[in-house]
Formats: structure tokens, C-alpha cells, sequence
């Protein structure tokens, strides 16, 4: 029987996709009121932690809009971790239409463990203070500046700030533990998993000191169709250090230190210790921003294996060399970031790794993105591999590694939007009800 979309061609499909493109910023998308004298932003928040309900009910005196060519400004917001385990935010205020040229930049750092409320109220209080200084400038500024009231609280949090350095028990050491687990149950199968882990970590300008400890037990039960039950475990647990000195605005060195077990890799032991060292081709102070680095790194890995592998070795210390390529931007025409990956056993040319990651999204033009992701690796370098077949359960169950030449993921998007640029209001209700 002919399926009632048998007639629709893809050719008719592109077709619709082209009318739409062209026909929708002319006619569909509506235009800019050059009277409204508030400021128009378009906020651009790449890596999260940014809640565009709250800006847009905290900034009355702006208007969000939906695409970024309809905007005054372009709050773009990046953030990159710190050594405590917090954020350090971005804001760059990038100018279009009567701002066209200017470009501003503020920075601001939000500690670790505080409330989604602290975090937005900072940031927040950082787009007044970029968007104040845009709007009281021309006539239009000056329509809104008789409504702001600029205030200063020497009193934060109940006591005076401070303007120098404070005191410091730990010496910038910060220290975590976690502990997780998860199940999940029906009449014929069950999981559950436990995870407990502890780092402590002090970060500099000058020094990176990282130590890290977890443990992973993972669980599954069956009962067959004859009333049998099956069970299978999972362990894993890992050591890592590392130490890393910064020698330049490009330069660091460093070392790294692992060592733990992993029963899916049929390891019952192993250790890895190998020294690096980095280029970065930006200064480090724009890495919220931008970056394009190169890592080589030499060691050597330890392994002992619960059973014999593919080539005959009950345990082996095999010199290994490391090579990375890695670029990031963050910008006004949306994000890309990718890497490249080379890892060589020394002692076998064959036994390599290759491999390549990347994910961007692309601005095409007026409401219209290009989201694309791909991963692909050249697999030799499986030492581990047990000898003998993967049962079946095993291989269902994901029990242990497979053998495999190469590894391949993909996804390719397009988002389009398009209508009123100014419908920013602000309406929760019954969302909680789900799709």
C-alpha cells in the first residue's frame, strides 16, 4: 500500500526550506521600533548558568530580543572554571547599530557551593553596570537615565569590603568529597551503582596541584524466562595527580600521575606517569574566550591484566607518547571547538590511537543556526583485550571491552526562528505540568 507520504520528494523539501530562508527575514520577522528608547540586547550565553527570565525581569529598561542582528548589544557571557571549583564569568558588551564599534568587557567570579540565586543576582549585578554606561549616552539615553538610580553598598553581606587580600586558613587549598549512588527496579531487572570520590586542589597564577581519588561499583540482575537469575558487577577505581607550573602567557609544563583498576578493561593494576608540556597560541587570560593549544607528552604505562590478552601478556610496562591539538572560540557568530589526538605506543608502530572531536554552532543569518557535532578515532592501541571470545552476555550486558577498529558519532541541526523579536514576557505557569 503507497504510504500517504510517498509523494513528498525531497526536492520539494528543499524547496520549502529555501522559501522559508529567504521569504522569513523580509516578511515573517517583524522589525525593530525605532521609538522604543530602550536599549535592545541579545543575550548569548554558550556555556550555560545564565537565567534569561530572571535578566529580563531585573532589566526593565532593556529589551531582549530573539536574534542578534535586531540588537543594540551583544551580551555575550563565557566562563571558565577556577581553582576553588567556581566560575569566572565573561561579559563582553559588544556593540551594534548606534553602538556600532565599541566593545566592552567585564569579569566577574562566582565562588563554588552558591545558591542558582547568588549566581544569577552576580551576574545580574554586572549587565547593570555594562548596560548603564551604554544607555546614558543620545537623546534616547537620556529618556531613561532620569528613571536610574545608581547606589554603592560599602556593606556587603553585613560587613565592610575588604581591599586587600583577606587572610586565608587553607592556603588555597580546596578540598571535596562525593558520594552518589542510583537504582532502579522492575520485576524482572535491577541496577544500581555507588560512587564515592575526594580531591583536593590549589590553583594559582603560578602552580596547578590536583589530587583525586574514586571508586565506582556497578551492579545489574536479570531473571530469565526459565526463573533464573543472572548478575554481573562492574569495578572500577582511580588515583590521578597532577602538577603543572606556568612559565609564560603561552607556556606551561607539567606532570601527571595515575594509577587505579578497571574491570572493564581487564585491568586488575595500572599506572601511568608522563611529562608534558603546552603552547597556547592566545594569552591565557582569554581562554574564557578563545584558545588553540598544543600538548606533547612522554611517559610510560603499567599494566596487569586479569586475564590473559589478545597478545600473549599476563602484565607489561609499555613507553607511550602523547599529541594533542585543541582550539576553542567562544564569539559574536556562535562557538566552535574541536580537537585532535594522537597516542603512540613506542614500542609497536601499530599500536596507536587517532582520533578527532568537534561540535560548533554557527550563526548563518537573521534567526537561522547550524549546530554540528562529530567524533571519529582510528583504534590500535587496545593492549588490554582479553584472549578468547565475548560471550554473549557479556556483550549485552557491556561487561567488557570489544575489540574495534574505529569509533564514529555524528549529528548535524538547523534551528530557525522567526516572529516578534520583542515578546520577552516572563509566564512559569503550569510548566511544571511537562510536554
Amino acid at each position: 500500500m503507497m504510504s500517504p507520504f510517498s509523494s513528498f520528494s525531497w526536492r520539494a523539501l528543499r524547496a520549502l526550506v529555501l522559501t522559508a530562508t529567504i521569504a522569513a527575514p523580509s516578511v515573517l520577522l517583524a522589525q525593530p521600533d525605532d521609538d522604543d528608547p530602550r536599549v535592545r540586547v541579545f543575550l548569548d550565553c554558550p556555556t550555560g548558568g545564565c537565567d534569561r527570565n530572571f535578566l529580563i525581569t531585573e532589566h526593565p529598561y532593556a529589551v531582549f530580543t530573539q536574534d542578534r542582528l535586531d540588537a543594540d548589544i551583544h551580551l555575550l557571557v563565557t566562563r571558565i572554571g577556577t581553582g576553588s571549583g567556581g566560575g569566572e564569568y565573561t561579559l563582553q558588551f559588544i556593540g551594534q547599530r548606534r553602538f556600532q564599534g565599541r566593545v566592552d568587557t567585564l569579569v566577574t567570579t562566582v565562588p563554588p557551593n552558591v545558591s542558582d540565586d547568588m549566581r544569577r543576582r552576580n551576574l545580574s549585578r554586572m549587565v547593570h553596570v555594562g548596560l548603564v554606561s551604554r544607555i546614558a549616552r543620545g537623546a534616547e539615553g537620556a529618556r531613561l537615565a532620569e528613571r536610574l538610580l545608581i547606589a554603592y553598598d560599602p556593606l556587603v553581606g553585613g560587613e565592610a569590603t575588604p581591599m586587600r587580600a583577606p587572610r586565608d586558613p587553607w592556603n588555597l587549598w580546596v578540598y571535596r568529597i562525593r558520594m552518589n549512588g542510583n537504582a532502579e527496579s522492575e520485576s524482572r531487572a535491577g541496577e544500581y551503582r555507588l560512587f564515592g570520590a575526594i580531591s583536593a586542589n590549589r590553583i594559582t597564577e603560578d602552580w596547578k596541584l590536583e589530587f583525586n581519588v574514586d571508586n565506582e561499583y556497578r551492579a545489574r540482575r536479570f531473571e530469565l524466562s526459565d526463573g533464573t537469575d543472572r548478575r554481573f558487577i562492574l569495578r572500577s577505581a582511580q588515583a590521578t595527580s597532577r602538577i603543572v607550573r606556568s612559565l609564560s602567557e603561552h607556556w606551561s609544563v607539567g606532570s601527571r600521575l595515575r594509577a587505579g583498576l578497571n574491570e572493564f578493561r581487564n585491568e586488575d593494576a595500572y599506572a601511568n606517569l608522563d611529562l608534558s608540556a603546552e603552547y597556547n597560541l592566545f594569552p591565557w587570560r582569554e581562554a574564557t574566550s578563545r584558545q588553540l593549544v598544543g600538548i606533547v607528552a612522554l611517559g610510560g604505562q603499567f599494566f596487569d591484566y586479569n586475564e590473559i590478552t589478545i597478545y600473549d601478556q599476563a602484565s607489561e610496562i609499555r613507553p607511550v607518547a602523547r599529541f594533542v591539538v585543541a582550539g576553542e572560540s567562544r564569539q559574536a557568530w556562535g562557538q566552535i571547538d574541536a580537537a585532535m589526538r594522537y597516542t603512540q605506543f613506542l614500542h609497536d608502530a601499530e599500536r596507536y590511537n587517532v582520533s578527532f572531536n568537534g561540535r560548533s554552532t554557527l550563526r548563518l543569518s537573521r534567526g537561522l543556526s547550524l549546530e554540528l557535532s562529530a567524533e571519529a578515532a582510528k583504534v590500535q592501541d587496545q593492549l588490554y583485550l582479553p584472549r578468547g571470545d565475548a560471550s554473549d552476555d557479556e556483550v549485552l550486558t557491556r561487561q567488557r571491552a570489544l575489540a574495534t577498529a574505529y569509533r564514529l558519532r555524528g549529528s548535524v541541526g538547523l534551528s530557525f526562528t522567526f516572529g516578534s523579536i520583542y515578546n520577552t514576557f516572563v509566564n512559569p505557569r503550569l510548566n511544571e505540568l511537562g510536554g
